[in-house]
């Protein structure tokens, strides 16, 4: 049953969304560097996963192994990076559905989004994860439904001229596509990585075989589902339905195939559409909902008043999904928000690495995005380009360097900051044992490892301590 969980996470209804429209962008090429590269983290998800629960048997969240490792302003600071990395999807997510039924139905979207919005919190704060978890099951199966849906109607209703496939670009090689053998592995790590989603399910599975089984197997199915979902917008773009008379958006392209299937299929699309947005709404409102009560708050309010906060949440959410919005650019930049603040977490499960401390982790994930406004400001030759840069203006519409430059930068620059805050750190450190006449002594890794509580920062006078609490560092007279 936990392969299927997993799977089925693991094909949320952005799929539906975001594929389709990198075939549009990208064609094949950029179809199948996508499906890898969001396979490719799963495998790394298996191996990181057990890791970190090892280290934090007791966690139910990532931000708990953050609280023991990195400290309570880290918690926090990771919590709300987390949120507003879910919010993003969240608006995505509205958005997306919204659209699907306008584009289907003809409705105003304003009354269905606030509906799912609202009943999906409303369920979700009285059922919990395990509401989540039988829901994940229904988002899966109504999305094989879908794809069996689209592959009759291609079979039955699509008609395709020959001579368009022969003279089409989106067989051919290009760079965006290349591009993303390297942004789509980055990027979906990262943010795999950021999903409390696939957290609470890696805390929840029994064992670490069984979550490593359920990558391998999910991911063989996972695979070819996610390159024909891709290759939709191929067909949409071939058979004349995308972009249509009314510029359907790219992320559109999987549904503007059942435009020309009879209206009972198009009905029982709607019900399925909504019924998997759902469930993937409520897997980000489940998880800001444990972050909110377990991390930030300490467990110290009131259910009722946690459930009402994400209730609140809801509202800025359901104004942007009202909007109109690129939705592969959003789960863009939520990708760069995970990529920027990650890689310093991680390096806490490096034990060699024990003398890194909170502040080196804040600030090191601060310089993730600040050496992306770094780039930018070089790359395009202006501080004001540099910084919208954090907020990819135009997604993977663009003919440059500069989204590729930003998750290549991301990653690499928080690493960097991170350690140089630490020897920034540590050579104040000295300067101002040298100032007291005091000798320094790089700080020594515990004896005994009882907590991941590494290398506070607590510098103290008098002898050398053989103290197990790594927060004592050694400073003789």
């Amino acid at each position: 049953m936990y392969i299927l969980t997993l799977f089925f996470l693991g094909i949320g209804s952005s799929i539906l969304y975001a594929y389709p429209e990198v075939g549009t962008i990208a064609g094949l090429l950029g179809v199948i560097m996508y499906a890898f590269g969001s396979i490719v983290p799963l495998f790394v998800f298996a191996w990181l996963g057990p890791l970190i629960r090892n280290k934090c048997p007791k966690g139910f969240t990532l931000t708990q192994f953050v609280l023991e490792r990195f400290g309570r302003v880290n918690q926090i600071y990771v919590s709300l990076m987390s949120i507003a990395y879910m919010f993003c999807y969240m608006i995505s997510e509205l958005s997306a559905v919204g659209d699907i039924l306008v584009s289907l139905t003809g409705v105003n979207k304003f009354a269905p989004v606030i509906c799912i919005a609202v009943v999906t919190t409303l369920y979700t704060g009285y059922g919990g994860l395990r509401a989540s978890l039988i829901t994940d099951n229904i988002q899966g199966w109504a999305i094989i439904l879908l794809v069996i849906l689209s592959i009759i109607g291609l079979g039955t209703s699509i008609r395709i001229d020959k001579s368009v496939i022969d003279n089409s670009p989106l067989l051919k090689s290009n760079s965006i596509g290349w591009q993303l053998l390297y942004i789509m592995p980055v990027a979906v790590t990262f943010a795999t990585l950021f999903h409390e989603g696939f957290w609470q399910r890696t805390f929840a599975s029994k064992n670490d075989r069984e979550l490593r089984l359920s990558v391998v197997y999910g991911s063989i199915i996972l695979f070819p589902v996610l390159v024909f979902l891709g290759f939709t917008g191929v067909i949409a773009a071939w058979s004349g339905l995308w972009p249509g008379e009314d510029d359907t958006a790219g992320y559109l392209a999987f549904f503007t195939l059942f435009k020309v299937l009879p209206e009972w299929v198009r009905g029982i699309t709607v019900v399925l559409t909504v019924s998997m947005s759902c469930a993937a709404y409520d897997t980000l409102i489940s998880a800001i909902t444990a972050i909110l009560s377990n991390d930030i708050f300490n467990n110290r309010l009131p259910l009722n008043v946690i459930r009402l906060l994400s209730l609140i949440v809801n509202v800025p959410a359901v104004y942007w999904g009202l909007t109109e919005l690129d939705v592969l650019r959003v789960f863009l930049i939520g990708d760069l928000l995970a990529a920027s603040t990650m890689p310093p977490i991680l390096l806490g499960i490096i034990d060699s690495l024990y003398y890194l401390n909170w502040l080196d982790v804040l600030l090191g994930g601060i310089g993730g995005l600040f050496g992306v406004f770094i780039f930018g400001s070089i790359f395009y030759h202006n501080a004001k380009d540099g910084i919208e840069l954090i907020g990819l203006p135009l997604g993977l519409y663009i003919d440059d360097y500069s989204v590729l430059g930003a998750f290549i930068v991301a990653p690499f620059s928080s690493i960097f900051f991170t350690f140089l805050s630490f020897v920034v750190r540590l050579s104040i450190m000295w300067v101002f044992a040298k100032i007291r006449g005091k000798e320094f002594v790089f700080p020594k890794k515990p004896e005994v490892v009882d907590t991941m509580k590494y290398a506070g920062d607590a510098f103290k006078d008098g002898a050398t301590t053989k103290s197990s609490d790594p927060e004592e560092v050694e400073i003789r007279e």
